[in-house]
């Protein structure tokens, strides 16, 4: 067990170090996420350009997530990250792409377009309501990419894209295994803010959500910095001009306790 356990940490270790966001890197010596981001021949040509301002590279080495991994990429709408997990994993793991209705509504024709002919074949599309999403047991790694503010936005016109933050989290917990890794990214809102502006402006504040996710039993592990920026202005809607797909973003790994 000690030597698995060592072999592992060995391994994700490997890959943590040298891991730049390099498209010249060459093909013999890059990593296993240099090689699903640079390397992938399956991936869309929208998804490429949408590289730079997301660190994948990085991102996914911070996330440890490994070959024969069960991975969740919930609220992952078209599934960017679900088409660089499904090449990081590989045939002996598997990824789920879970969606609420409100992220169906918003992706369902690219989530369609990126898993005709079962071109990832070790991907399963789960569309779930926000209460009952239906996400496997054990998993080992639970991304959650720039959709976690939208559980506390209240759309009483339309209660079916309306989460429940408690059920919300309840499900991550059942889902993750011992052990098991949370990765969030999100806008960054004003500090002190809390969630006020979940729906005005898209953003959610960095301190409440470390509190948010330490009080529903999870730990944060570390943090990561590659895309913050300094420079934005918190008074602005994430779409506006000028701003969008350049908001200051944090990134956060938590841990489910083995003992939890």
């Amino acid at each position: 067990m000690r030597t698995k356990l060592k072999a592992s940490i060995l391994f994700i270790a490997s890959f943590l170090t040298g891991c730049s966001d390099k498209p010249d890197t060459p093909e013999a010596e890059a990593n296993i996420y240099q090689k699903a981001v640079y390397y992938n021949e399956l991936r869309p040509a929208a998804d490429k350009a949408r590289d730079e301002r997301r660190k994948p590279v990085e991102v996914l080495a911070f996330s440890g997530v490994k070959p024969g991994d069960k991975v969740i990429d919930l609220l992952g709408g078209g599934g960017y990250y679900t088409e660089l997990l499904s090449h990081v994993v590989g045939a002996d793991g598997h990824v789920y792409l879970v969606n609420s209705p409100l992220f169906v509504n918003f992706t369902k024709d690219q989530i369609a377009e990126r898993l005709a002919n079962n071109r990832l074949k070790n991907v399963t599309r789960i569309d779930g309501p926000w209460n009952a999403l239906g996400m496997p047991e054990n998993a080992d790694v639970i991304f959650i990419v720039l959709g976690y503010h939208d559980i506390y936005v209240p759309r009483p016109n339309n209660p079916d894209f309306e989460a429940d933050p408690d059920a919300f989290f309840e499900q991550i917990h059942a889902s993750l295994k011992p052990g098991g890794k949370v990765l969030v990214i999100d806008h960054a809102a004003a500090n002190g803010t809390g969630n006020e502006h979940a729906s005005t402006l898209h953003r959610i504040d960095e301190a409440f959500a470390k509190q948010d996710f330490e009080k529903r039993g999870f730990v944060l592990v570390k943090e990561l910095d590659v895309l913050r920026n300094p420079n934005d202005d918190f008074t602005k809607d994430i779409w506006k001009k000028g701003i969008m797909h350049l908001t200051d973003r944090f990134i956060h790994l938590y841990e489910k306790p083995l003992n939890n």
